[in-house]
């Protein structure tokens, strides 16, 4: 049960995400007591809830008619079809019940994004190296040179971005935190994501206290109209 309320509550890797999803397909035991939590729980959108679990329930009808059979090939023939089914069912009900926690919103956030970096014109061939460096796959080295130009320059911002996104996508998130909360901290810049990328991080992290600290970050982002308000007022519907 803890494995599966830890699937629920975002808590997952994507590759655990993956795992867990697999595992439905092929353990009809598994999707079994996935259907059990989700009963006992009532974790799916409530409007799909009524008419899903009716479908549900008369799959598992089915499954049982079979079950009664007395031939055991067609039994288990029969059996593992219908469990085939179920899973199906169950992995897209799952998914599409459960795509829209802000901790899913912040991961997905982070791969449509931060995949690769964009350097604004004027930044300098030393950055753009460095944001080189990070899009060929080599974001340990990037991370060193984007240092190393806050170092020189703790007023460089768009330096001071980089690392902090560099960081995230090397899941040090506490350092991703002290770079975005520099940037948010510059108020000469006309447009400044501190803010919303310090909160993509506190949901990415997603420990105790930081769903709290990234909704107070993201009504913040709305309230004085910040970079990523439109991303804000979304996701804070999702708390």
């Amino acid at each position: 049960m803890e494995y599966i309320e830890s699937y629920f509550k975002g808590n997952n890797t994507v590759e655990q995400k993956l795992q867990f999803e697999n595992k439905i397909l092929n353990d009809a035991g598994f999707a079994d007591e996935v259907a059990f939590y989700i009963s006992a729980n009532g974790v799916m959108k409530q409007e799909l809830y009524e008419e899903k679990k009716r479908r549900f329930r008369e799959m598992y009808e089915s499954h049982k008619v079979v079950a009664m059979q007395p031939r055991v090939r067609s039994l288990w023939k029969y059996m593992a079809a219908a469990s085939v089914v179920i899973a199906s069912f169950l992995l897209t009900w799952f998914i599409s019940g459960n795509s829209s926690s802000p901790h899913q919103l912040a991961d997905k956030y982070i791969q449509q994004n931060f995949k690769t970096l964009n350097v604004k014109m004027g930044s300098g061939d030393s950055l753009q190296a460095a944001i080189n460096l990070f899009n060929s796959g080599k974001p340990d080295e990037a991370l060193s040179v984007f240092e190393k130009f806050v170092n020189r320059d703790a007023l460089n911002s768009e330096a001071i971005k980089y690392a902090g996104i560099v960081s995230l996508r090397l899941n040090n998130y506490d350092k991703a935190i002290k770079y975005f909360s520099l940037l948010a901290a510059d108020s000469s810049l006309y447009s400044n994501s501190g803010k919303f990328y310090k909160a993509i991080t506190f949901l990415e992290r997603n420990r105790e206290g930081d769903k709290e600290a990234a909704k107070q970050l993201l009504q913040e982002v709305v309230d004085k109209d910040l970079e990523g308000k439109n991303e804000a007022e979304k996701w804070l519907k999702k708390f």
